[in-house]
């Protein structure tokens, strides 16, 4: 199977892929020149032939899998050690992996391993006029602004942020699946165990979600944000991570890539600034409500609504309204 000029990684976890993996996929078509769409994917892991039919049945690329043994500890070190190799010799001009704790672990060290550039979090790609030079989006400065980012011609190697490239089913002809079997190199690394996250179980399946950010002040603030939750029927209490980090709430609570996505009708978001990291696990969101004192929060351009007001005063007048509307309606 010839060498791709885009190739996007994809690992397995008990024999399933990460939803937002196809988002990787839309990156592609993005990012891949109109004369040359020469994409490949390169899933790895456990049980990873299980799903190399289903990535060339969707997305018509062709796939190469590398299944590991069960012993294989699942970190990023290993990824690129056993990436390396096959990468460079390859010489793709684009790696694209999703923007997970992983994967962020891996791609750093591949791209110092391929003399390439690293991006991470991205969140858009387009090609240059009149140069077809790529240029990767991301958020900088807490999210407040958005940089361009151009490698110079060198190869890049990229995390792509899940909730920015939305996919869409498209009938193809499967590609072809080829099987590779790679030595495991030598790591001081040993799998223990592997577990499912803490996640709350109330965030998934919860209507309603209203989480707290370190703008709400002080963890008695809490309260009101509970309170605010309470107002609505199948809600749960959030928390973005630097409140989980700091003890305010528990880190199964916590709404981010590093915690749990969520999907709720309402999301209201309660002096949160709007990093990417929450950003990410809030993106299934129907309708989001922010309330923020900073009018120039980054959370105001993912908010359907938004509310430029101090939380402590605004919160319990929003509380009232509610539970007045509450009683009017029993």
């Amino acid at each position: 199977m010839a060498p791709a000029r885009i190739v996007l990684i994809a690992d397995v976890e008990e024999g399933r892929l990460d939803p937002a993996v196809w988002e990787l996929a839309a990156m592609a078509s993005a990012a891949a020149d109109e004369a040359d769409r020469d994409v490949r994917w390169m899933v790895l892991g456990h049980e990873a032939s299980s799903v190399g039919g289903q990535l060339a049945a969707k997305t018509g690329c062709a796939v190469t899998v590398v299944s590991l043994p069960p012993a294989a500890a699942p970190t990023g070190a290993l990824w690129s050690e056993i990436l390396r190799p096959i990468l460079d010799d390859w010489q793709p001009d684009l790696v694209g992996m999703l923007h997970t704790t992983r994967f962020q672990d891996c791609a750093a060290a591949l791209a110092l391993a391929l003399d390439a550039a690293w991006i991470a979090a991205v969140q858009g790609v387009y090609r240059q006029v009149p140069t077809n030079d790529l240029v990767f989006q991301r958020t900088v400065m807490g999210g407040r602004m958005t940089a361009e980012i151009e490698t110079g011609g060198r190869p890049a190697v990229i995390t792509v942020l899940p909730g920015y490239f939305p996919y869409e089913d498209r009938e193809t002809a499967p590609a072809a699946i080829e099987m590779r079997t790679v030595p495991l190199p030598a790591s001081r690394i040993r799998l223990v165990a592997v577990g499912a996250a803490d996640c709350e179980p109330a965030l998934k399946q919860a209507e309603t979600i209203v989480a707290a950010g370190r703008g709400i002040g002080s963890p008695e603030n809490l309260a009101l944000v509970e309170r605010l939750a309470a107002c609505f029927p199948r809600s749960a209490l959030a928390g973005s991570r630097i409140v989980c980090d700091a003890g305010w709430l528990a880190p199964n609570r916590q709404v981010g890539v590093t915690g749990a996505s969520v999907a709720p009708k309402l999301y209201i978001a309660c002096g949160i600034s709007g990093a990417h990291q929450h950003v990410g696990g809030m993106q299934g969101a129907e309708l989001v409500v922010a309330i923020n004192r900073d009018s120039r929060a980054a959370i105001f351009n993912h908010a359907d609504i938004g509310v430029v007001a101090d939380l402590e005063v605004f919160l319990p007048l929003l509380i009232e309204a509610l539970e007045k509307e509450e009683m009017a309606t029993d």
